[in-house]
């Protein structure tokens, strides 16, 4: 007995959206013998949420096929706690000439690419490329006092060793500049930030923060631009160590076991058996890249990664070529490029872009079948605790934006709501107990 299942998430979701193709079938079975992974309590950084709609859930009592649609991606996980918004006590800057902001930006070392008047929420937006490194930067000025800051790279991994999970934690415990134990908490607790975070994607890996406060953003800004681009940890194997994962004998006559706080975090997600689906849907869907393997790491697999590894993928992919970084609000435009100019100097032009690019994922030529087993406790009737996710890849290329608005129409017309006519069939067959979430994703 099987039931169509997507993942139920606590958060933001991300579901891989399909055209065309075959295909592939979850089924995940309950399993009282199977080997259960402690949970344990999560700490306040881990990885984190993936944008996208929900996911839907389907208990069955009896067997079921049928064509379902999309799935979830890797289990969210919440990177670090946000704050109360702060008080803004700086004044907003006097608007300057654009044409004086592109001088002063090509004495610095950037090239205009483009610009555009966003009308909708009265903003400048200016692409530029800082013309040493390649480095991208969007900056949008408008009068909102809220200035948010964020850089992200593109970080594929090649295996589920968990490598830019516990790089993200571990960059921000110390830098060249600011090298204390844990800079961020010292943030969490001394800042005026309205936001203040860290996200792990399966492809990439995100630092934003924000403030209303113009020193205090700034301040933010250059401990971020610190963290990532000279941490201590690449210099610090106990740092690697208690992020990552390490050897516990706590008594002689018990046995060893492996800790760390990514270790102990996964463990917990991996014991979890909507997460579990999650993850095996999407490697199922995405077996030729980096979607077939947890960014997050598995705990079978994170013992495996070495601190040579670790240091290799930062110096890799933590570049400014293999970067992303945008500004906006009220904040002088001049500014932002004189801070990142500082920075950004002191690299050379690298081939991280071309290494980190992501091959599509090609379409499955017939259907795929996978059965996995998850953790079940003794209680309760288990031929009632199985879970069918179908899902398909729709395309090798990304949907253009009126198809995906289509899709999305389409899925919220199906299951979005109580009298939408596919929900209320699955829930009236006595196929299963529940539906839960929905929607398309690229």
């Amino acid at each position: 007995m099987e039931r169509v299942a997507l993942l139920r998430t606590s958060g933001r979701r991300l579901l891989h959206r399909c055209r065309r193709g075959r295909p592939v079938v979850q089924a995940a079975a309950a399993s009282s013998s199977a080997r259960r992974l402690p949970a344990t309590s999560f700490p306040s950084r881990g990885y984190s949420a993936l944008p996208g709609g929900g996911a839907r859930f389907l208990a069955a009592a009896a067997p079921l096929h049928c064509a379902g649609r999309y799935w979830p991606a890797a289990v969210p996980r919440l990177a670090r706690r946000l704050s109360a918004p702060a008080v803004s006590t700086s004044p907003s800057p006097a608007p300057q000439d654009t044409d004086d902001v592109h001088e002063y930006a090509a004495k610095l070392g950037f090239e205009k690419v483009s610009e555009q008047i966003i009308d909708e929420c009265k903003s400048t937006a200016v692409l530029y490329k800082h013309k040493k490194t390649g480095a991208e930067i969007m900056s949008v000025s408008n009068d909102d006092e809220n200035k948010v800051f964020g850089i992200v790279f593109r970080t594929p991994p090649k295996n589920s060793t968990g490598i830019p999970h516990i790089l993200e934690h571990s960059v921000l415990c110390g830098s060249r500049k600011y090298p204390l134990k844990e800079p961020f908490v010292e943030l969490l607790k001394g800042s005026l930030h309205t936001f203040l975070n860290a996200f792990t994607y399966p492809d990439r890996t995100c630092y934003p923060v924000a403030s209303t406060n113009t020193k205090d953003f700034y301040n933010l800004v250059d401990v971020y631009l610190d963290a990532v681009f000279f941490p201590k940890c690449v210099e610090d194997f106990q740092t690697f160590q208690q992020e990552g994962w390490h050897y516990e004998l706590d008594n002689p006559e018990e046995e060893i076991t492996f800790k760390g706080v990514v270790f102990n975090e996964m463990k917990g997600v991996y014991s979890q058996p909507d997460n579990i689906m999650g993850r095996v849907s999407q490697q199922a869907l995405f077996p030729e890249n980096t979607y077939g393997v947890d960014s997050g790491g598995d705990p079978n697999e994170i013992p495996k990664l070495t601190f040579e590894e670790f240091k290799e993928f930062h110096s890799k992919y933590y570049h400014p070529s293999n970067a992303r970084i945008w500004f906006y609000g009220d904040d002088d435009p001049k500014e932002r490029l004189r801070v990142l100019s500082e920075y950004l100097d002191q690299f050379e032009a690298s081939p991280a872009p071309n290494e980190s690019k992501i091959q599509p994922q090609r379409l499955f030529k017939e259907p795929v079948r996978i059965v996995e087993k998850y953790p079940a406790g003794q209680e309760g009737d288990l031929t009632k605790k199985y879970m069918v996710c179908i899902n398909w890849l729709l395309a090798e290329e990304p949907l253009d934006v009126e198809t995906e608005l289509t899709l999305g129409f389409l899925d919220h017309l199906l299951l979005g709501t109580p009298a939408s006519p596919l929900r209320r069939l699955l829930l009236e067959s006595g196929l299963g107990d529940a539906i839960v979430g929905g929607g398309v994703e690229g």
